[in-house]
């Protein structure tokens, strides 16, 4: 069994250049209840066996080899604003694909609380659209998030192409399935309950914004744990208000549809 662990996840989950967006292919909630029950119906048993990769990248413990520390560059600024500052955050954004808040935010600054972020947002909103400018912070449920300005979007097409369907494979409804109905299961469950590597489809979908990420670090100590969740993309795809929505899946992998409440 290999330990799959941060460090042997795929750095694909940044795209070298941009992708147009995507159209998932519809999947039944129904297909997705019965496929998380058929994988934990054949996870006894299954080992995912470590890639010849991996196998030389570990020294003798089985662990793989620390990587050095980075050192840090000091790097000489000017003058900062609150709203560049806010603006490189969202500029930047999240690491794991997710909104930044404005109690986020304002932790960046000093002597700032999210209320003044918040109205921060609101003034360099109205600045973009009086001067013209291509781009506008959106703010959803989970925070805020820099796009390309609403009006500008047949650009947007016109430059990287239309709206493109892409499949769900086998592979990628399994993953879907196994977070959606364990909501914060770790890279490595998800890889025993499948019996197969599962880091690049988990990479994956955390790019494609189907799933998001978690990194903590253990109370006693150790390596990072990623944990995964499902997105606001994931229950639109589904037509979800929330995961309690989810067809149940009972142990003897019979599939019910939700009970009214």
């Amino acid at each position: 069994m290999s330990n799959l662990e941060d460090s042997d996840l795929p750095d694909d989950d940044t795209p070298s250049e941009e992708e147009p967006e995507e159209e998932w292919e519809e999947v039944s909630l129904e297909e997705l209840g019965a496929v998380y029950a058929k994988v934990l119906a054949e996870a006894d048993g299954n080992e995912a066996e470590p890639t010849d990769e991996e196998a030389a990248n570990r020294d003798d413990t089985g662990d793989p080899p620390l990587e050095p520390p980075v050192e840090e560059e000091e790097v000489s600024t000017g003058p900062v604003t609150i709203e560049g500052i806010i603006e490189a955050a969202l500029f930047v954004g999240h690491p794991d694909n997710q909104r930044l808040t404005a109690k986020q935010l304002a932790g960046m600054i000093r002597d700032v609380s999210p209320k003044e972020v918040e109205q921060t947002i609101d003034d360099l909103n109205t600045s973009y659209a009086e001067a013209g400018q291509a781009i506008r912070i959106l703010r959803e449920e989970g925070g805020f998030q820099m796009l390309l300005a609403p009006e500008l979007e047949t650009v947007r097409r016109a430059f990287y192409g239309k709206v493109r369907d892409a499949h769900l494979s086998q592979g990628a409804v399994e993953v879907l399935a196994l977070v959606a109905y364990q909501p914060g299961v770790d890279a490595q469950t998800v890889q025993d309950q499948r019996g197969k590597e599962s880091g690049p489809l988990l990479n994956q979908l955390v790019r494609r914004r189907m799933l998001r990420v978690e990194r903590n670090k253990p109370a006693g100590g150790g390596r990072t744990v990623s944990t995964y969740f499902p997105t606001d993309r994931f229950l639109q795809f589904f037509h979800l208000s929330s995961l309690e929505d989810l067809p149940h899946v009972e142990e003897e992998g019979i599939i019910s549809p939700p009970t009214d409440s």
